[in-house]
């Protein structure tokens, strides 16, 4: 994480072969089972999500398409469909999309952290906020929604940003590793003792992966707020190689490489939309 120390996680080729075994199971019950259109749909559901959690969101998104087609009130289609049109800054659409599910069902958690996001990367700070304070709410322990908090509040009221995080951060629990983040950004810590805390923290070489996308993501963003842009780029592209597709670390550091690159023009965003739809639909 440092300048000169560069840190990945360990890649096995046999990590993700679970996933791959159910899709295969799945895919040929979808191909010759009989079932009703619930039953089908579900499927179609499940077998997405496992797409997603490969990378393969095109694929995924296709079998999300088709569940909705067997079942319209599927609210957590409608939240996965709503973050692969943000990710496409289809802004309007993906608001649509994430509105449909509150009218489906209320209670859907995440979608205000996937609706706050919408709002703050298109710069009304305002609505994002009341997204993202509903999301720390609902479980003030976590960390990763008092850091979305802390993100915004540097846009939306700067001046309060770092003391509603100190307050904040007394709430956290140990048990996540974004505690450990959030004590960076308060700068308790340095970024190498981050970094040894990391490789200790992790039980595993995934969860090692899904740290280190998380941690370079946030360590980004840091780098990016005070205007260190190739810093915070190298960061982003460090996120993306520990290969953690469905985090959603991983999917913005992306979204964040996009909108670092030139400026397209509108005939150029929607000729890549229409790619985009031509090969899932």
């Amino acid at each position: 994480m440092s300048k000169n120390h560069v840190v990945l996680a360990e890649q096995n080729p046999n990590t993700h072969f679970e996933q791959e075994v159910m899709i295969v199971r799945l895919s040929q019950v979808l191909l010759v089972g009989k079932m009703s259109n619930e039953e089908r749909a579900s499927l179609h559901f499940e077998r997405g999500v496992l797409y997603d959690s490969l990378g393969l969101w095109g694929l995924a998104r296709y079998d999300f398409t088709q569940a909705l087609a067997l079942q319209p009130k599927m609210a957590s289609v409608y939240n996965y469909l709503g973050l692969y049109l943000l990710l496409e800054e289809d802004y309007d659409g993906a608001l649509e999309a994430f509105n449909t599910v509150f009218e489906l069902d209320s209670s859907y958690d995440y979608t205000h952290l996937n609706r706050g996001l919408n709002f703050y990367y298109v710069g009304r700070y305002h609505l994002a906020q009341q997204d993202f304070l509903q999301f720390y709410q609902a479980d003030t322990k976590d960390p990763y929604r008092v850091l979305w908090l802390y993100l915004n509040e540097q846009k939306l009221k700067p001046q309060e940003a770092q003391t509603n995080l100190v307050e904040r951060a007394k709430g956290l629990s140990e048990d996540f590793w974004g505690t450990h983040i959030v004590q960076y950004y308060l700068g308790h810590i340095s970024v190498e003792e981050l970094q040894q805390r990391a490789s200790k923290f992790a039980e595993n070489s995934q969860q090692y992966a899904e740290i280190l996308t998380e941690t370079y993501f946030y360590l980004a963003k840091q780098k990016l707020n005070v205007g260190l842009v190739d810093e915070a780029a190298a960061l982003f592209k460090l996120a993306m190689a520990n290969q953690v597709y469905n985090f959603v670390e991983y999917r913005f550091a992306a979204f964040e490489l996009m909108e670092l690159k030139p400026v397209q023009t509108e005939d150029e965003k929607e000729e890549k939309r229409a790619v985009t739809k031509a090969i899932v639909f």
